[in-house]
């Protein structure tokens, strides 16, 4: 099984080593050790980072994160409680999506108005 350093796996997300022994003190992730005490990511420790991040680059608080990958660690019996935290989420970002598609157009709107007034 491949495994990696905190260095390769902050450079691979592009965050630095601090951030990710964040995550792990949050007890979202659970990195294993080596004999000496040094951090070892799996591939499944990298796949749940991957997770954790896009949920909290689209909002969703690091309680809430937290929470999710608790249901996670206790099996199936708690599908139903990760479907609904997802949905949930799911909703909470297509309304910022569709609220930001509004300002976008705004914003289009003046880059249009400027152009012409500009050719006045």
């Amino acid at each position: 099984m491949e495994s990696y350093s905190i260095s390769q796996v902050a450079q691979r997300f592009g965050v630095e080593p601090h951030t990710l022994r964040f995550y792990e003190k949050e007890g979202i992730i659970h990195p294993g050790r080596t004999k000496n005490g040094i951090r070892v990511y799996s591939q499944e420790n990298v796949a749940q980072l991957e997770m954790a991040m896009c949920l909290k680059s689209t909002g969703m608080p690091l309680k809430e994160i937290k929470r999710y990958f608790d249901l996670v660690e206790q099996g199936d019996a708690t599908l139903e409680e990760r479907l609904h935290i997802f949905t949930d989420h799911h909703q909470r970002v297509l309304q910022e999506i569709e609220e930001l598609q509004h300002y976008l157009e705004k914003i289009e709107w003046k880059i249009d108005y400027l152009k012409h007034a500009e050719g006045a």
